[in-house]
């Protein structure tokens, strides 16, 4: 069978042909345009009927799932999201890994997916899914598989938890209750500059200002790697609140404010600190949230306790637009309509009022 090209409601240019004893039906990314079809005609058709009568498409044969995720794996080398790209890989191949890649049917991967439902969000689970795509297109590159049974598997809608900041009250009860002088620290620096845990964890002594009263953002720490914050507003300087002031250690050994016993920074929150947290909140009977919520607090307080502008608060917070801070923030701050003035003359002709 020779290659045959047509075109699919996608609009782009698909090629049929005969591999591994099976009819292949493949995507060549391009649009059906004219000038793409002559390419196609002109150099991918012939490389391809090359391919067959040499034997190539009909000697190997499709491999085990985790083949397929290890050459996944080496393309996401190098990501900031890496470590987390190598959790998916791993939770995966634990149902998929032994599996002959074309042996996979959409059935088993909603059975996958039901199973991962029950101890996961469905936000989780997409990510999850993000990955089996990518590993099973490395098999679809590679003319193992045909098409990808992972698209198109329905997941219930995601509906975030709300993300309940504390109060004031709150804050002074964490910060004074915590035990440990890192977690003191920790929650000091997160509630008065609202800053993320990786730029917290990022903090250098020599970033502290305290003539100008200012602490310079300069990087994150992420999986234990130093990288540049989140974006590039994210390099910014943050005012070092008073009330900070006396939390903060003077400089050790280490140049890191957060450290390790050797000096050296530290990579990540880490499993042991999350308990104590969890310990902290459970002492404090309050409900469990995140560390994260540091930054929302002081990001919401800010809203409603200062006379800052919408632009400071962003540049503080290092988001790049005040919608980000209305989007995100907004929500927690209820019944402020009801402070409007009674005596608001919302239909008065006030032009009529002046010529009178």
């Amino acid at each position: 069978m020779m290659v045959k090209m047509f075109r699919r409601s996608n609009g782009k240019l698909y090629l049929e042909y005969e591999a591994y004893g099976k009819i292949v039906q493949k995507s060549t990314r391009l649009e059906d345009t004219p000038k793409n079809r002559a390419l196609v005609k002109k150099e991918v058709i012939p490389a391809l009927q090359g391919k067959i009568l040499r034997g190539e498409l009909s000697q190997e044969k499709p491999k085990k799932f985790s083949y397929y995720s290890e050459l996944f794996l080496r393309e996401k080398t190098g990501l900031k999201t890496y470590k987390r790209i190598q959790m998916h890989v791993a939770s995966i191949n634990s149902f998929f890994g032994d599996m002959p890649i074309d042996q996979i049917k959409r059935s088993d991967i909603k059975d996958w997916v039901n199973d991962m439902l029950f101890t996961r969000s469905p936000k989780t689970v997409r990510n999850y899914m993000s990955s089996l795509r990518g590993v099973i297109y490395i098999a679809i590159d590679k003319e193992h598989v045909t098409r990808n049974v992972s698209h198109d598997i329905k997941l219930p809608t995601h509906i975030p938890a709300e993300v309940e900041p504390f109060s004031e009250e709150e804050v002074k009860l964490l910060i004074n209750s915590a035990k440990s002088e890192f977690l003191k620290l920790y929650l000091a620096v997160g509630f008065y500059t609202g800053l993320r845990t990786g730029e917290i964890l990022g903090i250098m002594h020599g970033d502290i200002d305290f003539e100008n009263k200012v602490i310079n953002i300069k990087r994150s720490i992420s999986d234990g790697k130093i990288t540049t914050p989140k974006t590039q507003k994210s390099i910014r300087q943050v005012p070092l609140l008073d009330d900070l002031v006396p939390y903060l250690k003077k400089p050790t050994k280490s140049l890191w404010l957060f450290s390790k016993d050797t000096g050296a920074n530290l990579g990540r929150f880490g499993e042991n600190r999350y308990r104590e947290w969890r310990a902290l909140l459970k002492a404090c009977n309050l409900a469990y949230r995140k560390p994260y919520v540091t930054r929302h607090t002081f990001i919401v307080t800010m809203l409603k306790n200062s006379d800052l502008s919408m632009l400071q608060i962003a540049q503080m917070s290092g988001h790049n637009t005040t919608q980000m801070i209305i989007q995100n923030y907004g929500k927690y701050i209820k019944g402020e309509h009801l402070k409007v003035d009674r005596d608001l003359k919302l239909f008065t002709d006030k032009s009529a009022d002046s010529t009178a």
